[in-house]
Formats: structure tokens, C-alpha cells, sequence
């Protein structure tokens, strides 16, 4: 059991470090704005702390490490491939958050995915 809070709390942690960077550097009016970081901070980010700490609780932990990466690489995704330039105004609609949510989604798959071969259970499900 403590090594479920340990790895828990080292995943909480690493989400409240992402919170803190990015709404001190990258979220609006601070000097390197950048869309998806700042929405992702204020909008999504304790749901996906939350989705990510619940199951290390339980020993989990590769589930974990697997969305935390995927909510950090989705985040970069989505602030590279999520802008679309257009000379209609608005000029610069911005879709980093369909980016991100669907790298996240991915990587919660992958995520249980991970956790049923690891389970002792070596065989991935039919579909």
C-alpha cells in the first residue's frame, strides 16, 4: 500500500508542476501565451490528474505514467498541429484541445491496454 501513495502522489505531483508551468509561463498575459497549454490547465487538467492518480492507488502505476505522458505530449501536439491559419476572420481559430483530447483518449487505451497484459493476463482482449 505505500507504494501505491508513492507512486499516487509522485503522479500528483507531476501534474501540479504541469498546472504551475503553465499557467506561470504559457497561460494569457504572460509573456509565451500559447493556447493549449493555458486551456488545457484551466479547463481539463484535475480531471486528468484525477483519472490518472485513482488507478496507481490501486497499483496501477503503468496506467498512470501512461496518461501522465499522454496528457503532457497531447498538450505539445496539440499547441503544434492544433493552430489553422485562414485569412476569414476569426483568422486564427486554434483546435489544440481536439489535439489533446484525442491524444489523451489514446493514451488511456493504451493505458488499460498496458495494464491487462502486465495483469498476469497475457492474452489482449478480441474486438
Amino acid at each position: 500500500m505505500k507504494k501505491n501513495l508513492l507512486y499516487a502522489a509522485t503522479t500528483g505531483l507531476c501534474y501540479v508542476a504541469v498546472y504551475v508551468i503553465c499557467r506561470h509561463f504559457f497561460d494569457i498575459g504572460q509573456q509565451y501565451y500559447m493556447y493549449t497549454p493555458s486551456w488545457t490547465a484551466r479547463n481539463v487538467l484535475w480531471l486528468a490528474a484525477l483519472i490518472s492518480v485513482t488507478p496507481s492507488l490501486f497499483g496501477k502505476y503503468r496506467f498512470s505514467l501512461i496518461t501522465l505522458a499522454g496528457y503532457i505530449l497531447g498538450v505539445i501536439a496539440g499547441e503544434l498541429f492544433g493552430g489553422f491559419k485562414s485569412d476569414i476572420p476569426p483568422e486564427y481559430p486554434h483546435y489544440g484541445w481536439v489535439v489533446w483530447g484525442s491524444f489523451y483518449i489514446l493514451c488511456v487505451i493504451i493505458g488499460v491496454l498496458v495494464e491487462m497484459w502486465t495483469s498476469g493476463r497475457r492474452k489482449l482482449p478480441r474486438l
